[in-house]
């Protein structure tokens, strides 16, 4: 078993209290208009709503710094309190980030310091996302997990 990740950025919308605010509701925020990246034809906003339950994703408020590892609970939610066009997805905290210091890594879709929403890791990037995401702001190495990495 394989999982999957995404990042999932609540940016320049989202004031730092709001981002809390959301975190102790248990929710997460998508806008559904959110454009696609590159050549997609899917919006991130859709991505957002086919992510399976179950499914892993770090949360940023824009580059500011990794604020947790969550693991999606439930589907996403059309009629969000947050009004017109917002999705929000109900999580389970898998852990929080141990380090308080800005992404400075490789630009990726997936990664902080790209301006992107939601976003997949590529499973032939998951080494690279371990090595610049999970070990440095969670302290977790896949294979304690019995997650094998390819290559």
């Amino acid at each position: 078993m394989k999982p999957r990740f995404w990042k999932l950025s609540e940016g320049k919308d989202f004031s730092y209290q709001e981002v809390l605010d959301s975190l102790m509701n248990g929710l997460v925020y998508v806008h559904k208009d959110t454009k696609p990246k590159g050549t997609s034809k899917k919006t991130q906003g859709e991505d957002f709503v086919e992510a399976l339950i179950g499914d892993y994703f770090y949360l940023t408020h824009g580059n500011h710094g990794i604020l947790l590892l969550g693991q999606f609970s439930g589907p996403a939610n059309l009629f969000s309190s947050l009004g017109d066009g917002w999705l929000d997805r109900p999580f389970r905290l898998i852990r929080s980030s141990v380090s308080p210091k800005p992404y400075d890594g490789q630009a990726k879709w997936w990664a902080p310091n790209h301006n992107s929403t939601f976003s997949p890791v590529p499973d032939n990037e998951l080494a690279m996302f371990e090595s610049s995401i999970l070990e440095p702001y969670f302290g977790i190495k896949l294979a304690s997990f019995g997650v094998a990495l390819e290559g």
